[in-house]
């Protein structure tokens, strides 16, 4: 490829890359490494602003600390857009239990999406359709005092029917660290909590993406980013007036900062809001935006719960959307209804 030829090739492979849709593409890191967003309809909802949220099933995606304190056993299936047109699409299995020495999680997320057409000398390559997953465990436990900490590793590789390029795959490790104050209301109809987060993501290596054919050093090794995380949440809930009913109203209100240092992108931050109504209905919305980018995403959520007490279980579907975008979220959850142990 000569000098004049790789000028024009390598701008114009960028700009299909990270070009009409930037922000879309920038954000879930295609071509790199997708799953540090949460496939989940209620994380997609409030602003994937979970660092600090604790007792929170897909906690393995931003803080394993979230995942101390919960009881029972929960699994999920979820899915989200993470372009538009349905493009790419993010689907993710999800499992939990809380037991007395602490919380378990596992997560198995699949990034499947198509690459644009590229040029390899003077002819076109269609790159097809590809996919990337994600397996990762992780474990919490209370310290007391109101801290809590966790751990996740995950083995990440690529694959799918394109030969337009090739990715090593990775074995990264995330840990996190969350602190609770309760009590801050004195009324004693209402419990409420503050916490603050953060967590450090994909340390490790591995994960670079070559374009297969093309040698250009600008398109190769794209590293995995490595994240620092750091939030704060605020949660309330209005006690039941009589034992055994519903609390009729619960309100949480969360917030992150993500920063990449190294990564090529901006900061980002992140906001969320839930208003819960008798523990059966749930109304949700929030934003993600990069620092210096006048565009906040926002977006909208919504969540019913469904009692089956003869199975002994609670059935959640949760849905959630960007209208402007187009880009939406869907997730089905099933957690039993009491503590396994």
């Amino acid at each position: 490829m000569n000098g004049n030829l790789l000028k024009w090739v390598a701008p114009s492979i960028a700009s299909l890359l990270l070009g009409p849709g930037g922000s879309a593409l920038a954000q879930r890191g295609l071509y790199s490494y997708p799953f540090d967003l949460s496939a989940d309809a209620r994380g997609f909802a409030m602003g994937e602003s979970f660092t600090a949220l604790p007792s929170n099933p897909s906690a393995l995606i931003y803080n394993p600390a979230g995942l101390a304190g919960m009881s029972g056993l929960r699994a999920s299936y979820s899915q989200r857009t993470l372009a538009a047109n349905d493009e790419a699409m993010l689907r993710s299995f999800n499992a939990a239990v809380g037991t007395p020495i602490g919380s378990f999680a596992a997560q198995y997320n699949r990034d499947t999406y198509t690459i644009p057409t590229v040029i390899s000398g003077a002819s076109e390559q269609s790159a097809g359709d590809s996919y990337d997953y994600d397996i990762a465990v992780g474990y919490a436990a209370g310290l007391g005092r109101g801290f809590s900490v966790g751990v996740a590793v995950k083995y990440y590789a690529a694959g799918g029917t394109s030969s337009a390029y090739s990715t090593t795959p990775a074995r990264l490790f995330d840990a996190g660290l969350t602190y609770t104050f309760r009590r801050f209301h004195s009324q004693e109809t209402v419990e409420d909590s503050l916490s603050i987060g953060m967590s450090y993501q994909n340390i490790g290596s591995g994960g670079v993406t070559r374009f297969n054919g093309l040698h250009i050093p600008e398109l190769d090794s794209r590293v995995i980013p490595q994240y620092f995380r750091g939030g704060l949440s605020y949660a309330l809930r209005v006690a039941p007036r009589r034992e055994g009913d519903a609390s009729p109203l619960q309100a949480v209100v969360c917030a992150e900062y993500r920063t990449g240092p190294g990564t090529g992108l901006p900061d980002g931050a992140g906001f969320g809001m839930e208003c819960t109504i008798d523990e059966f209905i749930s109304v949700r919305t929030g934003g993600f935006f990069w620092i210096g980018d006048n565009d906040a995403h926002i977006r909208y959520g919504l969540a019913v719960r469904f009692p089956l007490r003869s199975l002994g279980v609670e059935l959640l579907p949760q849905v959630a959307v960007i209208p402007w975008y187009s880009w939406y979220a869907f997730s089905v959850d099933i957690q039993s209804s009491g503590s396994l142990f």
